[in-house]
């Protein structure tokens, strides 16, 4: 393989790390090598990983477990970073091949020699990190041309490998992502530049599906969807925590009230702006949040906070329905309109929840239900 090759091989690993494996099998015939890896070996041995080319995989966790404080492994501890090391111009290499670590890992695999270039972000880490090339007893009188060769390439290994970590660091982020909004107490989602959904969480698709003041196009779903609302002052909102996120408005409004058509407790919207990215041009690509959406639904955390309620006062089920909508502070009246019942059921039910709950009024026991925590209904 020429070197152009080689070189465009290592930086496509720098953003697909499953291509590690064979790019350092190329690496290796490239420079006259048996075989090869990337390896990190932490003080403590917990974050150690290996990633081999053509190694036998049966002793790469016998390595890692009893061999990595090896004598080369000790002898390149003291090299810098880029500067490739010859292993047996740095130790006593008739003393290594009696011992159990040749006996175990290098005489299996045919492993002479050792070339070994560290890698800053992984070296500086209070262990030992970089790329390792094994030659055989055969390949090792060439052992000087396969180092100059293996100098050629560091600096491209070393950004490659530099890239991927760093890579990994933000794909890691970015999954962190869903469990966070997840996390959150209310209905969630976050928007882009345009107002359209990056992503929400599930509190936030159910609100949106049953469509009850606020409701996304369906036939829009699997692209990034516009929220459509009645409420312009909700529309208003979103435009100008947008306008604040990207720098051209200072002035934000407060929480916006949303009616919902079937009576039930109005929605409570806030929007807040997002920093902007640190990279201007990613921005150019309009794919990061830009504000986040909040939704609180009375109705649905007054129904949690009944549920924990009828648990421990043992409410029925048609009182814990009153519960939720005396505790969202409802008259007599609109909760016997809301729930198709008589005033007079209703004042039962309430008259029983007092009963029940130890309290003397309907604004008591609103105060009883909103300190109670709900629970959660998703993992």
């Amino acid at each position: 393989m020429e070197h152009t090759d080689i070189v465009d091989k290592i930086y496509r690993a720098s953003v697909d790390v499953e291509l590690w494996s064979s790019t350092l099998c190329a690496v290796v015939d490239y420079v006259g090598a048996t075989a090869g890896n990337i390896v990190y070996q932490a003080p403590d041995g917990k974050s150690s990983f290996l990633i081999p080319g053509r190694m036998r995989e049966d002793l790469n966790d016998l390595y890692l477990q009893y061999y990595a404080g090896n004598p080369y492994a000790k002898a390149f501890e003291k090299v810098h970073p880029d500067q490739v090391a010859i292993g047996n111009e740095l130790i006593d290499d008739a003393a290594v091949r009696r011992t159990a670590y040749y006996a175990d890992i290098c005489a299996p695999q045919d492993i002479y020699n050792q070339l070994f270039v560290p890698h800053a972000s992984l070296h500086e880490r209070g262990g030992i990190g970089g790329v390792a090339l094994f030659l055989s007893k055969a390949q090792d009188t060439e052992s000087g041309l396969a180092a100059r060769k293996l100098l050629q390439l560091t600096p491209h290994l070393s950004r490659s490998i530099e890239l991927s970590l760093n890579v990994g660091g933000i794909r890691r982020e970015a999954n962190l992502l869903q469990p966070l909004l997840e996390a959150l107490p209310d209905a969630a989602v976050l928007l882009d530049s345009q107002g359209e959904i990056v992503a929400l969480n599930s509190a936030a698709e159910d609100i949106l599906r049953h469509g009850d003041g606020l409701s996304i196009n369906k036939h829009e779903r699997t692209t990034l969807p516009r929220i459509s609302s009645s409420s312009k002052a909700l529309t208003r909102a979103i435009r100008q925590a947008l306008e604040v996120a990207g720098g051209t408005a200072a002035q934000l409004q407060g929480a916006v009230q949303i009616l919902r058509p079937s009576g039930l407790p109005p929605y409570f919207a806030q929007v807040t702006p997002l920093p902007p990215s640190s990279f201007v041009a990613w921005d150019s690509t309009d794919s990061g949040a830009r504000a986040l959406l909040q939704i609180v639904d009375m109705e649905s955390r007054a129904t949690g906070q009944a549920e924990q309620l009828r648990s421990i006062f043992s409410l029925t089920a048609a009182e814990a329905k009153v519960a939720v909508l005396v505790g969202c502070g409802y008259s007599v009246p609109e909760t016997a309109r809301i729930l198709a019942l008589s005033p007079n059921t209703v004042k039962t039910h309430t008259a029983r929840l007092l009963s029940k709950t130890g309290v003397r009024s309907q604004a008591a026991f609103a105060r009883l239900m909103a300190s109670v925590p709900t629970r959660p209904d998703r993992p």
